[in-house]
């Protein structure tokens, strides 16, 4: 859509400075990445839209399906806090739930807040866990998150699921997740805090989809293109086997590709 805005935040992990070896450091800190990201996007791109979501590089994205899940929902972008998507609650007893990282969505009022917690909170902390929002080493990026929004703007995690308690985010190829049974499996960490009666296999993921995560090559990308917009009688959708393609039918009827 042309009210969109893609911003690039990749950052290459190969020009990491030398230790006093002569040995390259590790410098692949996502949670800082994404910090420093989110202030870029907020002093420099604030105005130009409502709703802001991260996705991860390997995510396929549907723009429009955060509009209709947010229109549903009756929310204000301008004047409530949210924070949504795939909802994670299998953490040690005590932490903050958080939004897996495939696709992680806020309003503008709370990116407009939560840039001030970063530039302001505490950083260069050396050692572990100690439950401060904080950029500090080994810090994660979905747990930090969640806990600097509960801490200084009170706002929870919440889950991208829709009237039928299906997900609209996956956090493994949809193909997979369309056949995960909680009735078979258990409470694995999957299901772990999902309500009862949440959608199972071929009824686990909402007909208008917002990311689709876990696909990492370029002609991944392409062959979803091709399912979820391309022709009716495209190859890529006929060599789906049939629980998967009776989903994407549903969700090309459901997004207007097919009438």
């Amino acid at each position: 859509p042309d009210n969109v805005i893609f911003i690039n935040m990749t950052r290459s992990w190969q020009d990491c400075p030398l230790d006093k070896k002569g040995v390259k450091k590790v410098c692949r800190h996502i949670w800082e990445k994404m910090w420093r990201s989110w202030v870029y996007v907020e002093e420099n791109h604030l105005d130009q839209a409502e709703w802001f979501c991260k996705v991860d590089y390997d995510t396929f994205f549907f723009p429009d399906n955060v509009k209709y899940f947010v229109n549903h929902k009756h929310w204000n972008p301008l004047t409530e806090y949210h924070y949504f998507g795939h909802l994670i609650q299998h953490r040690q007893r005590g932490r903050e739930p958080m939004i897996a990282g495939a696709t992680a969505c806020w309003s503008r009022k709370t990116l407009d807040d939560i840039a001030d917690v970063y530039r302001n909170m505490p950083k260069g902390y050396e050692k572990g866990e100690r439950g401060k929002c904080e950029d500090r080493a080994q810090a994660t990026e979905e747990a930090s998150t969640s806990l600097c929004l509960k801490q200084h703007l009170n706002v929870s995690a919440y889950p991208a699921r829709d009237d039928e308690l299906r997900e609209y985010i996956t956090v493994a190829k949809y193909k997979d997740q369309l056949t995960w049974n909680r009735t078979e499996q258990g409470e694995w960490w999957y299901w772990k805090g999902k309500p009862k009666g949440a959608g199972e296999m071929e009824n686990s993921l909402a007909i208008r989809p917002i990311g689709l995560h876990k696909y990492k090559s370029e002609r991944e990308i392409r062959e979803l293109e091709q399912q979820f917009f391309g022709r009716a009688d495209n190859k890529f959708l006929k060599g789906l086997n049939e629980r998967t393609r009776t989903y994407v039918k549903k969700v090309r009827k459901a997004m207007g590709t097919d009438p």
